[in-house]
């Protein structure tokens, strides 16, 4: 770097980046040093020199110097340190102050990180604890027929099968450019379903392992056979991706860099992320990463255990990650078989298809059942009209027999007139007996 106010010589630097194998890595924790360096004005010894200092103090007489250093560090990276932006020729500016709360906890690790390769071991919590990061850029989540887009659009065989790689194995873009053509080359040979991977995580140092459903492993192989007509051998060693153009792929292998410039023309390019909103933000939504958390919130909405899911991802989980690997294989290998529908961009219109056959057959029985209830209404109201027509005959009948029961009454009351005393007459009334 052009100007570095920093000595990288410095002894105890040396040996802290002499810890740190990944490249990205060390240039993140460059980044959060030089910063630290301008805010305390100290070089890497004295910081050193300064903390041992304070450790071997009586207990009583400490200054927790390194604490206050990094919440203050964490502090002013939040509010006061300048926000730069690269500018033509390979230099920066300050845009404006305060970085976000992300980077803000990254850089603190980092320095921690610096730390602790001397035995200083600061641990932030209860009041010293940072505050929680504020999420400003989500990352989208996908289903298969978003990666199908993905796919879709993607321009050439390698990008494809990356896509696909990423995405059904819930792979990270480092452990991806970290694979060689013998993690797959048997299980491409014996044609293997799923196909298992066993890939070492360098980030965690996990050997996990994880599997690639038929749509990446027909990728791999179109991939691969391409990639072999253009007269390119693949050995046990040679990288799994290549870097190259569509028509001149090279021996060596793919970067995090370029795989994450591929997913951001894609994502833009099949319109899963508008050009607008790209241009509007350095952070891709869709980049490599929200394709590998699609994939554990898919299996874990699906009932896949989080243990299970952790193991996939290549997450820590301790003495389980042996059993799963031994004795409950085959258990785990059903469980991704089982759910491999859901992360497949083959058979997503089989899918759908079926689907709509079920809602169809659905509908003709509902369409059965209400022809036959309304056939059955119609019979029911006819019912009804005959036992309507029968009550009103009845009803006929019976004012007819009342009139006639009426009739006959005065007819017996005046013949018994005719024949009975006056006074009979007047105890018949006063009982108001009927005839």
């Amino acid at each position: 770097m052009k100007n570095d106010t920093v000595d990288w010589e410095d002894p105890v630097l040396a040996r802290w980046m002499g810890t740190i194998t990944r490249a990205s890595t060390k240039r993140t924790y460059r980044s959060a040093f030089r910063r630290y360096a301008d805010h305390t004005g100290l070089t890497g010894t004295q910081m050193i020199d300064e903390a041992l200092e304070d450790q071997r103090r009586d207990p009583r007489e400490k200054t927790d110097i390194v604490k206050r250093r990094l919440i203050g560090f964490y502090n002013w990276l939040v509010t006061e340190a300048p926000k730069r932006k690269r500018v033509k020729g390979g230099e920066t500016e300050a845009v404006s102050k305060g970085l976000s709360s992300k980077i803000g906890h990254t850089y603190t690790n980092s320095v921690r990180s610096f730390y602790g390769t001397f035995d200083v071991y600061v641990k932030l919590k209860g009041r010293s604890r940072l505050p929680k990061a504020r999420v400003v850029n989500k990352r989208m989540l996908v289903n298969n027929m978003d990666v199908k887009r993905l796919v879709d659009h993607a321009s050439s065989p390698r990008d494809r099968a990356i896509i696909l790689t990423i995405f059904q194995a819930g792979m990270d873009v480092s452990t991806l450019c970290d694979l060689r053509y013998s993690d797959v080359a048997d299980g491409l040979k014996k044609g293997e379903h799923p196909l298992k991977l066993e890939p070492f995580r360098l980030k965690t140092g996990t050997e996990n392992f994880t599997f690639l459903g038929r749509d990446a492993c027909g990728a791999l192989k179109a991939y691969i056979a391409v990639a072999t007509s253009r007269g390119l051998k693949f050995n046990h060693d040679t990288p799994l991706f290549l870097k190259g153009s569509v028509k001149a792929l090279k021996g060596e292998g793919m970067t995090t860099n370029l795989v994450q410039a591929m997913m951001r023309k894609l994502a833009v390019k099949s319109g899963l992320v508008s050009e607008e909103e790209m241009k509007s933000r350095s952070f891709n939504p869709l980049g490599p990463h929200a394709l590998r958390e699609s994939f554990g919130s898919i299996m874990t909405g699906k009932g896949v255990p989080d243990t299970i899911v952790d193991l996939w991802l290549g997450h820590e989980i301790g003495e389980m990650a042996k059993a799963y690997k031994n004795a409950k294989f085959e258990d785990v290998k059903q469980l991704y078989m089982e759910r491999e529908q859901f992360i497949s961009i083959s058979t997503g219109g089989e899918l759908e298809e079926k689907v709509r056959q079920e809602l169809d057959d659905t509908s003709r029985q509902l369409q059965t059942l209400v022809n036959g209830l309304a056939t059955e209404n119609v019979g029911l109201k006819t019912d009804m009209r005959v036992l309507e027509t029968a009550v009103s005959s009845l009803s006929q009948k019976n004012t007819e027999l009342e009139s006639k029961f009426n009739r006959l009454n005065s007819y017996i009351r005046r013949w018994l007139r005719d024949r009975m005393s006056e006074a009979e007459i007047l105890e018949m009334e006063e009982e108001e007996q009927p005839f």
